[in-house]
Order: C-alpha cells, then sequence, then structure tokens
C-alpha cells in the first residue's frame, strides 16, 4: 500500500503513513493527541481538524461526520479526524479546541514550560592566525575562543585536536566547535551553525519510534517507526532474558538486532527529511530497563531473577560509533536513568513532561502494555512499580487476536440490541486487536453475556434483559465452556471471542490493576484520593476511558478525570533533546521516584485474585449509544 505526506498545523509535524490511516492515528503517531472521549468511534465530535480549501488527500465525509457536524463546518472544510482517511498527500490543521493534553506535552512540555535550550549547540568562531614569534598552538586557541565566548570545556574528543591543523588552514581560519554540555565533540570547516539534529528514539519491547529533530527550532523534520526485530525471540521481556541466558551469543545476536533497526529508521529519517546523517549529532534513547541494557549491549539476565538487579540505573552518555549508530561519527546517545528492576528510562521520560512531582494532589500515571508501569503520587512522595501483563493487548494468545493492521476489530458496541464493530481500514474483519478485545469484553460484560467472574453463561441462565440477537451468538463448545461469535468469516468459520480469551483479558488487567492497588496502598490512600489518571502508551490510545474504569483496570474515578496522553515516553526523550532542563529533571525524577518491587509480596497475589473480576456489568445500562 503507497504511503503519502501528511502534514500538522500550526505544529509543523510531518511524516509518511499508509493510505487509509485516519488523521486520528496519524496524529498520535507524531506525538499530536487530538481531543477525542469516545476514542476515536466517532460519536463524541470532538476530534475536528481543518483541511484546507482544495484539499484532496483525504476520504469523503463518513455518514456519521454528516450526522455530527453542521453544513456550514462541512463547507469549511471541518472533518472527524477519526473519521477522515488518508488518500494522499494533505495538510491539516488542528484548532486550540481540538488539542488535548497529550500535544501540551510534546508542545509546551518541550518548548514551552522547557525552554529551547540543547546541550548540544553549534558555535562558529574566527580563529585569529598564528604570527611568526608567537607563542600559538591552535587547540588551544580554540578553546580560548569558545572560554571568551561563555563556553567552558572539561572535555574533548581528542579526534577534534587531531583535525584542527588542516581544517583551519583549508577553513581560512573559520570553524565550527560543536559542543555537548562541556565536552567538545567535533570541529568543522567553515560556520555550518545552521544544521544541528538529533533523535528521539523509543525503543519499545513491540515497536520502535524514531524522531527526527531540528534541534535549532525544536521542530520534528520526520518520524518512523518499526516492529521491534527482537519479538521474535520473545514476546516479553523476560522470555528474551530467558533466550540470551539459554544461548551462546544471544545478547550479541539481541543487541546486533537492535542496533541495526535503529540504523534503518536512520537512514528513513534522513531520506524523508533530506538529510545526512552527518548532520546527526546526538540521539535519545528510551526504553524498559531490559531494552536499555540490551541496547548498550549489558547483560540483563540478573533483572529476572531474584532479588532482580539492573546492571546499571543510569544516566549514561555513550559515543555513537561505540554503540554503532550510524550518525555523526563523533556523535552520542544520551540514555536517562531507569527507576527501578522493571520500570526503564521510558517511565522516567514519560514523567518529565508531566507534572506529577509539582502537585498537591495525588496523580496515577500508567503505561499500559506488554509489561505494565505505574507511577502514583505528588510532590510529597512518588512511588512506582511494574507487573507483568503480558501481550494479550497485542493479540498474542487470543483465538483471533491480531496487531492492529488493516482488517483487525478495532472498535465494538451492543447497538439495539445486537453487537456492531469496526475494522481498521473498514476493511472485512480477519481478527481482533486489543481496544477492540477490551471493547468486547466490557460490552458483553454489561449487557450481561459475560458474568462478573468473567464465565459466560450457558443460554438458559443468562439475565431475562439480554437480547435474542446476543443469545444466539453464544455456542457451547465440547470441553464445556461457551464461546461468542463475533463475525462469520464463511459458512465454515468465524471470529470467536472464547472463554479462555477473556480470562487472559482478566489475567492482563488483574496485573496492572494489583501494581497500582499495591501503590495506592504504600501510599495510604484509596480512589477518591487520586485526581487525574494519565493513561500512555500505544495500546492506551486507543482505550475507552469507561472500558478502563468498567474492567477494573484502573480505579473507579469520575471518567472525565482519565487523560490518555499519547506516547509520552517519546514526547520525553524529545524534551530532553531539547532542553538541558529537562534532561536535569529527569535525572532528578532518577533519585526521588522511589520503586516498589511486587514479586514477593503476598498483597499482591491477593489484589490479583480480587482484581480478576469485572467490577460493573450485568445490568444492561448502556455506557454508550450510537452507530458504529
Amino acid at each position: 500500500m503507497s504511503e503519502h505526506k501528511v502534514t500538522f498545523l500550526p505544529s509543523r509535524r510531518t511524516g509518511f503513513f499508509e493510505e487509509g490511516t485516519s488523521l486520528r492515528d496519524t496524529a498520535l503517531e507524531l506525538g499530536i493527541v487530538i481531543e477525542s472521549t469516545c476514542a476515536g468511534i466517532g460519536t463524541c465530535a470532538k476530534c475536528k481538524v481543518n483541511l484546507p480549501a482544495g484539499q484532496e488527500g483525504v476520504t469523503p465525509h463518513a455518514p456519521v461526520e454528516e450526522e455530527l457536524l453542521t453544513p456550514q463546518e462541512i463547507s469549511k472544510g471541518v472533518r472527524l479526524s477519526c473519521q477522515a482517511k488518508i488518500a494522499g498527500n494533505c495538510v491539516c490543521v488542528v484548532p486550540q479546541e481540538s488539542q488535548t493534553f497529550g500535544d501540551q506535552i510534546e508542545i509546551e512540555g518541550s518548548k514551552g514550560h522547557f525552554p529551547l535550550d540543547p546541550d548540544i549547540r553549534k558555535i562558529a568562531l574566527t580563529i585569529p592566525e598564528p604570527q611568526l614569534g608567537e607563542k600559538y598552538f591552535d587547540f588551544e586557541r580554540a578553546l580560548a575562543q569558545l572560554q571568551e565566548r561563555g563556553i567552558h570545556i572539561s572535555d574533548y574528543n581528542f579526534y577534534a585536536a587531531r583535525a584542527l591543523p588542516a581544517l583551519l588552514r583549508a577553513s581560512k581560519f573559520c570553524m565550527t566547535a560543536v559542543v555537548d554540555g562541556e565536552n567538545l565533540l567535533t570541529v568543522e570547516p567553515g560556520d555550518t551553525t545552521a544544521v544541528l539534529f538529533g533523535i528521539a528514539f523509543d525503543i519499545g519491547t513491540t515497536t520502535v519510534v524514531a524522531k527526527l529533530l531540528d534541534l535549532k527550532s525544536g521542530d520534528v523534520a520526520a518520524v518512523a517507526s518499526s516492529l521491534n526485530p527482537q519479538k521474535s525471540y520473545g514476546a516479553d521481556v523476560v522470555s528474551r532474558i530467558n533466550y540470551l541466558v539459554e544461548h551462546s551469543g544471544g545478547l550479541e545476536l539481541l543487541h546486533r538486532l537492535i542496533i541495526k533497526q535503529m540504523n534503518e529508521l536512520i537512514s528513513q529519517l534522513c531520506r524523508n527529511a533530506e538529510i545526512s546523517s552527518e548532520n546527526i549529532y546526538k540521539i535519545s534513547v528510551v526504553g524498559n530497563t531490559v531494552m536499555n541494557h540490551i541496547v548498550l549491549n549489558i547483560d540483563p539476565h540478573n533483572v529476572a531473577y531474584v532479588p532482580y538487579t539492573p546492571a546499571f540505573q543510569g544516566p549514561a552518555t555513550i559515543s555513537a560509533k561505540e554503540l554503532g549508530v550510524k550518525i555523526n561519527e563523533q556523535g552520542t546517545a544520551y540514555f536517562p536513568p531507569n527507576l527501578g528492576c522493571f520500570v526503564g528510562g521510558d517511565i522516567t521520560s514519560m514523567l518529565t513532561v508531566l507534572d506529577v512531582d509539582e502537585q498537591e494532589k495525588i496523580q496515577l500515571a500508567v503505561d499500559i502494555g506488554t509489561n505494565g508501569e505505574m507511577v502514583l503520587g505528588s510532590k510529597k512522595k512518588m512511588v512506582c512499580s511494574s507487573s507483568p501483563a503480558g501481550p494479550a493487548w497485542e493479540g498474542a494468545y487470543i483465538a483471533w487476536g491480531m496487531r492492529a493492521a488493516r482488517g483487525a476489530i478495532e472498535r465494538a458496541e451492543i447497538v439495539n440490541g445486537d453487537l456492531e464493530f469496526r475494522t481498521v481500514g473498514n476493511a472485512e474483519p480477519v481478527g481482533i486487536c486489543g481496544s477492540g478485545l477490551l471493547d468486547l469484553v466490557c460490552e458483553f460484560a454489561r449487557a450481561g453475556v459475560v458474568e462478573l467472574s468473567g464465565r459466560i453463561p450457558n443460554v438458559e441462565n443468562l439475565p431475562a434483559f439480554v437480547s435474542e440477537q446476543l443469545k444466539s451468538r453464544i455456542v457451547h463448545c465440547d470441553n464445556g465452556a461457551n464461546d461468542i461469535t463475533i463475525a462469520r468469516i464463511d459458512d465454515e468459520k468465524a471470529i470467536m471471542l472464547t472463554q479462555k480469551d477473556i480470562r487472559e483479558v482478566q489475567l492482563a488487567k488483574s496485573a496492572i490493576a494489583s501494581g497500582i492497588k499495591i501503590l495506592m496502598k504504600e501510599l495510604n490512600i484509596g480512589p477518591t484520593d487520586i485526581g487525574t489518571v494519565y493513561i500512555a502508551g500505544g495500546f492506551g490510545n486507543h482505550v475507552r476511558g469507561q472500558d478502563a474504569i468498567d474492567s477494573g483496570l484502573i480505579p473507579k474515578v469520575p471518567v472525565e478525570n482519565v487523560k490518555f496522553i499519547g506516547n509520552a515516553a517519546i514526547a520525553g526523550a524529545e524534551a530532553m533533546l531539547l532542553s538541558k532542563a529537562a534532561r536535569e529533571k529527569a535525572e532528578r525524577l532518577g533519585k526521588d521516584v522511589q520503586y516498589v518491587e511486587v514479586a514477593d509480596r503476598k498483597d499482591f497475589h491477593e489484589f490479583f485474585v480480587d482484581s480478576m473480576h469485572f467490577p460493573v456489568g450485568g445490568n444492561g445500562e448502556k455506557k454508550f449509544s450510537h452507530a458504529l
């Protein structure tokens, strides 16, 4: 399928995306979280964007847009970003009223709250030429010029001293110094100060995201993403640790795979932005603790065994050349500190662009993925933990599970007594992705088809208010359990939600809920003491707030207090590249946030069992009402 260039204003963020991707999902990939209380299902009408006149790069208005938008809005080019799909190159304007907190994290957080003041700078110098009889040393004269500009150099790459004599004479003593903090990285002939780029990387267990940043303006020049190639060696971090323990050379293989993938993304970013990789001088890398170890080629196996000890916390700065990353040969790679055994620099990064540490009222931040990480606290105290949710949200171990690819059921609702659903790309259904899975389970629980225990009862035991259409979907299996028919593929095959699938959802959500309850116990608080709940992560962006509450995934708070903040990890990685203040905050958080280990706690297992139940359901009450 072809890709098209999409630009969002006023942020001026640009990327290349597959045809058929919604503008909402495109914006999320670029770190722009557009207001949407319905999680992109087309009912809240809050995700409005403007398309300048003459745009032909999106699909025509969907029926739901014609219903929810006024004729005046339609005539002015207003669209619902969840319904407008990419059909060609286009420019999209996100009005102020449609921008939500996630976008403020990246725009205001990295460029407003934090000043644009990167550690890495370029300084153009004109060095006085030596005179006969004068005590003169090329390198020291350059350092003295920097000192006169208020720039102290405490360390330098000896490449600079080695290259300087020939460079000065070839450039008529005009040069540019590239400085990272107090470290002189390299020298370049002439004035090259106009070109200064960096890349923010989020190395996830499943996916890798990279953003090319213009460090002079703070703008995102290009964005790229891919699957983590290590996935073939384990769906979660513990599986990958087991692989490298059991296979000689396993660590080197996993390290080589991720570095190769990072370099491929760098090449893609450079092509899209039409720059040379030599113009990239620094990268920031965030990921969970195990991913950070593997990227740095450090053995993480002690993380998986009692007493669960990582090899390092960080922060760490390493030569990009030593790491094998193909940017400027003298460039560097920065890793913010990990917070604990399974709470890595990606969560430090997320906290960097939140203000949990500045609030009087307690806040909760949760990153939902293969591993669930959670942080709870305020300016008085902050605690963090993690729990293994497993890959169910990615479709693993689910009978018809799949990633959020074309044809995956991503949204579901019971309307007028029967199930309706929407697929990625509005294609024929071929499976169920994470957001669709949670939708289905919560909808059937609210409708009484799934009991609070998670069991699918026999048809004759269903509540009286359950419709005949829903009853007809229940299939009794040879093993004695019941499954639910979701969509027919053909006369012989149908996409099913099985009893085992529901158990997998229960296990995944209970792991996260139990971790949160442990932290609440640590602070001696209840749900009513929690102000805002921030949900981060790619999967989190497609979860309904009400589903998160009704499933028991998060504490029972007012649904309006649930904020979806996009990929806050990559936002923090950007901020740390763009502002030394953000980096300094990340390093303070590394010292201040307390880590709570749950693995050996009896109360964690008690919370886990208790959290398996669904706290809401079985009364036929509708939380949503619309036609998909």
